[in-house]
């Protein structure tokens, strides 16, 4: 009888190659944190998730806190930084620039798995405050002073007008995050949802008349 082919051997995937462990794993960290929280997450449920052993996992990440750490290194603070350089190479409006970020800020967030890691944060890391005081230096504080600078440039430039109670970058982030999850997580029953582009629409707006200069006073006679 013929002999038939042997069906090509599929090797496991953590015989690939090694430098590309660390980005699995931290892939596979963001949707464990994400579905089951920062307390319920177990790491062999994430190295299940990456296809790798716990023992491959550890060889990179010696603990829950250090994993939840890189993973937010890697998923979260990047935004921020490419709104960095964003702004150190910007020419022009202000106003548009906050547009920009504004809008790249709500595509990130509304995407569920970062949806869910700011679920995460907002339900959660209050239990944890050395992560709580991680996040807040790395994410929320870096992202507002990121704000601020915009907005200070802008009131400089004329763009915007002063104010004294520096609400300005904390209240759009809150919008943001609030927004987001409304529109992951409970769109589907509100009878009168809004889409994600009117929902950002509606945001900006909000925000830029604001913080925009007012008009200039009309000269010349007024009609009693």
């Amino acid at each position: 009888m013929p002999s038939h082919p042997e069906p090509p051997t599929i090797p496991p995937r953590w015989q690939r190659r090694p430098e590309a462990r660390p980005e699995e794993i931290l892939d596979a960290a963001q949707i464990v944190f994400g579905e089951h929280g920062f307390a319920r997450a177990k790491l062999e449920d994430v190295a299940r998730q990456a296809g790798v052993s716990k023992g491959t996992l550890y060889l990179y990440f010696d603990s829950k806190e250090t994993l939840f750490r890189e993973m937010v290194r890697a998923k979260i603070v990047p935004v921020v930084q490419e709104g960095e350089a964003l702004l150190e190479r910007h020419q022009g409006s202000y106003r548009d620039l906050l547009v920009t970020l504004t809008a790249r800020m709500f595509h990130t967030m509304q995407h569920r798995d970062m949806g869910r890691i700011s679920r995460l944060v907002t339900s959660e890391l209050a239990s944890f405050p050395e992560l709580a005081r991680f996040y807040f230096d790395e994410v929320i504080l870096r992202a507002r002073r990121l704000l601020e600078m915009v907005i200070e440039r802008g009131v400089a430039a004329g763009e915007f007008r002063p104010v004294a109670h520096r609400f300005g970058a904390r209240g759009l982030p809150s919008m943001l995050v609030h927004s987001t999850q409304t529109q992951c997580f409970f769109q589907q029953f509100d009878p009168d949802a809004l889409t994600d582009k009117e929902v950002l629409e509606g945001i900006v707006d909000l925000f830029l008349n604001g913080v925009l200069a007012p008009p200039e006073p009309r000269t010349g006679r007024t009609v009693p």
